[in-house]
């Protein structure tokens, strides 16, 4: 006897089918675009592995580069779950306000309908496109049936897209199939492998554990695996291969358990470095739902490619980027301890890449014609999937999704379809979104202020303050500094000589394209080059004297040589716009290095460069790139502070965009509980001259997000400013971007 099941219809304009970070922006921009939108996710909680059922903490671009925050919708997520949240953002940490925040932000659009607990067993398919996605909603016996004009498929696995006929791969290509310089001679079909987390708790006072007697045995430390940190864990409790990670995910599972038991009975019981610590400790928590890496990956109108990193990913259809290392792992996971967890063939620091364009034709594929992609069976190679695989990558990617499929329904076209314009088009609208765009810029020709002259009540100074803490030069080190069109005289070091005679150490300068510009440090030579003497046992500023008054404006590597015993201190916070890096193992590192906070070395300029002017809100680019690009008010001025967009004839504004700074090199892993960006401000007015006066359009109070859109019934207006009366913890005011529109959507 089958079980009743309800039939239930429904059409929608977009149909998103799985609900991870992916799908869930994809499913929000497509809203918010406009389109009636479905996002049906089979799964009773949002979020995917980064939910509270698995529990992976989110990660992106920004864990390998400074500046390189993945911002939009999965920005403004992570931002408004740290304002909230009272645990840390750590592997097993996850937990029901991250699920809320997930779910109110799905709630909140007017145009998305949430179908949880609903897994999509059927895809119809009719002249090239897809008719309709089946499935059964547990809980309330119902089966869907949803139709729509356009469908994302953001399940991981790609069940949409492979039922649907679209040509996929699974595990890695030959080196040459694409000429990649890091894939093996042979391809393999292997992927992977899937993992479960834990979280502990310390109860204070002495807990037992016994295992249950199918529980892995671990009598000794299993190498290359550090387990000394047990809130939570851990990453390399990974099996797949010799299984299929889908197929056998059952019995992954049990194998997973027996290893995390396993692991925890070492802990416990038998590791010496860790069993006293231990005493007091409890599992909380035990994941039983297996968070999956990799499976099917769709080849789609282009395959996005190690080559492609390499270049840059410049594409004249650019909707996103990445930033992620080439991050493989080793097969055998769990099954071979010998080996270690990850880049068993290629040393890891051959993998690390600079942020990189993302093409919308990686997001579709010919076959299947009304069909995008988002989340990890997008259209790459297994190199380049290794870099985009991350989660907060993949939910500004599904940001692009979505806002592309919205673009698609008001043009009346298919995505192979979009026109170069229309595909201009596209990304201006991202980009008013606050998606960044490796090398597109604000070109909005509805955007007044791009026809305004800009002023501020005061600009900040080019200043550090040099904190306690330093690296060494043993090897040699690199600042960012901006230098204005008064050329440059001197530069200021704070060094630190722990040597009992003088140091000399030469300094050179190279010009970089932009702030992530690492090669520029050796290719080339340098554009100048002095030496300086570093007196014994002194600590304080060093003057390097440069005299190049005709040096072009922009940014500049200052290198230093290295030289034993001496340190050059961070400052006490990061300089907006200016990353430091180091050299090790044969080429420049950002420093101090990945999943820390980026540091950056004290430094002074004279002439002052004038960074931070308030024409740097127009520049088009809302984080650091060519320039710093951010507007600071004067910390010694004290709040508020103005900034004043001025016109020559009068202009009728209904709207606003502001975008702030929330300092895009600190990524969500080191945010705390309860976070509010203190660069961020917290309390301003927007303001416009009408009639002799200056009149309130609207006030906030309490404001912790980067990107903050406001609109009111239209004003004719010669100016409009912003009146910053607070932040979150700074003395200055921190803008990179103001925007204003006439009487028209404001686009949220």
């Amino acid at each position: 006897m089958s079980t009743f099941l309800a039939e239930r219809h429904d059409s929608f304009a977009v149909v998103v089918v799985g609900g991870g970070l992916a799908g869930l922006c994809a499913a929000i921009s497509a809203a918010r675009g406009g389109a009636r939108t479905a996002l049906v996710h089979n799964r009773p909680v949002l979020g995917g592995n980064a939910s509270s059922e698995i529990r992976v903490p989110p990660a992106g671009a920004g864990y390998h580069t400074p500046f390189a925050m993945e911002t939009g919708v999965i920005y403004e997520l992570l931002l408004e779950d740290r304002a909230h949240n009272h645990d840390p953002v750590e592997t097993g940490m996850a937990n029901g306000p991250w699920d809320l925040a997930l779910y109110n932000a799905a709630r909140a659009e007017r145009n998305l309908t949430l179908f949880l607990n609903t897994h999509i067993e059927e895809v119809e398919v009719a002249d090239g496109r897809v008719v309709a996605v089946s499935g059964c909603q547990l809980g309330n016996e119902t089966r869907w049936r949803f139709t729509g004009d356009l469908f994302i498929d953001a399940s991981g696995d790609g069940i949409v897209g492979a039922a649907a006929g679209v040509r996929y791969r699974v595990g890695q290509e030959a080196r040459s199939e694409y000429g990649e310089s890091f894939a093996p001679e042979e391809s393999w079909t292997h992927t992977l492998g899937n993992s479960l987390h834990f979280r502990a708790r310390d109860l204070g006072h002495p807990v037992d554990f016994t295992p249950p007697s199918w529980a892995k045995r671990f009598d000794t430390c299993p190498p290359h695996r550090p387990h000394q940190y047990f809130a939570g864990g851990y990453w390399w409790i990974e099996l797949g291969w010799p299984r299929h990670t889908v197929h056998d995910n059952e019995v992954l599972r049990d194998e997973l358990l027996a290893h995390v038991l396993g692991m925890w009975d070492h802990i416990k019981n038998r590791c010496p470095d860790t069993r006293e610590k231990a005493r007091t400790w409890a599992l909380d928590w035990i994941g039983m739902v297996p968070g999956r890496r990799e499976s099917r990956r769709f080849v789609g109108a282009h395959v996005i490619t190690q080559r492609d990193i390499d270049a840059g990913g410049l594409f004249p259809d650019t909707i996103g980027f990445g930033g992620w290392e080439i991050d493989d792992h080793t097969k055998e996971g769990m099954r071979d301890l010998a080996k270690k967890p990850s880049f068993e063939s290629v040393n890891h620091w051959l993998f690390f890449v600079r942020p990189f364009g993302v093409p919308l034709r990686s997001l579709y594929a010919t076959e299947v014609r009304n069909l995008l992609f988002a989340g990890r069976c997008l259209s790459a190679s297994r190199l380049a999937f290794n870099s985009l695989r991350v989660m907060v990558t993949l939910g500004a990617l599904g940001h692009a999704a979505g806002t592309a499929a919205a673009c698609c329904l008001r043009a009346g076209v298919l995505p192979a379809e979009l026109s170069p314009d229309q595909i201009q088009a596209l990304q201006q609208q991202l980009l008013r979104e606050d998606v960044f765009l490796p090398g597109v810029r604000n070109q909005d020709p509805d955007d007044l202020a791009r026809t305004a002259t800009v002023s501020a009540s005061s600009t900040a100074p080019f200043a550090t303050v040099p904190d306690e803490a330093g690296m060494g030069l043993p090897a040699p080190l690199a600042q960012i500094v901006p230098v204005g069109t008064a050329g440059l005289a001197t530069t200021q070091v704070f060094l630190e000589s722990r040597a009992s005679e003088a140091r000399e150490i030469t300094a050179r300068l190279y010009r970089a394209a932009n702030v992530w510009d690492l090669p520029a440090i050796e290719r080339g030579g340098s554009v100048a080059k002095t030496k300086i003497v570093v007196e014994p046992k002194t600590t304080g500023w060093q003057t390097i004297a440069w005299n190049l008054p005709e040096l072009p404006a922009g940014l500049y590597w200052l290198r230093l040589d290295g030289q034993a015993d001496v340190v050059w201190h961070y400052t006490t916070e990061t300089t907006p716009g200016c990353p430091a890096a180091r050299f090790a193992n044969e080429r420049w590192w950002f420093t101090p290095g990945p999943f820390t906070r980026w540091r950056t070395f004290a430094v002074g300029i004279t002439p002052d460069p004038v960074a931070y002017g308030p024409e740097q809100v127009l520049t088009g680019v809302t984080r650091p790139g060519e320039g710093t690009n951010l507007w600071r008010s004067d910390p010694a001025a004290e709040l508020s502070a103005e900034l004043t967009l001025t016109w020559e004839e009068p202009r009728q504004v209904a709207s606003v965009q502001l975008v702030f700074d929330t300092d895009l090199s600190r990524v969500n892993r080191i945010m705390p509980p309860f976070f509010h960006a203190p660069e961020c401000v917290r309390d301003y007015a927007v303001q416009a001259w009408i009639d002799g006066a200056w009149q309130t359009l609207c006030t906030v109070t309490g404001n912790y997000q980067r990107r903050r859109v406001h609109a009111w019934a239209p004003v004719h207006t010669t100016r409009l400013r912003l009146v910053v009366t607070g932040t979150n913890g700074i003395p200055d005011a921190r803008l990179y971007e103001i925007r204003a529109y006439g009487p028209q959507p404001a686009g949220d």
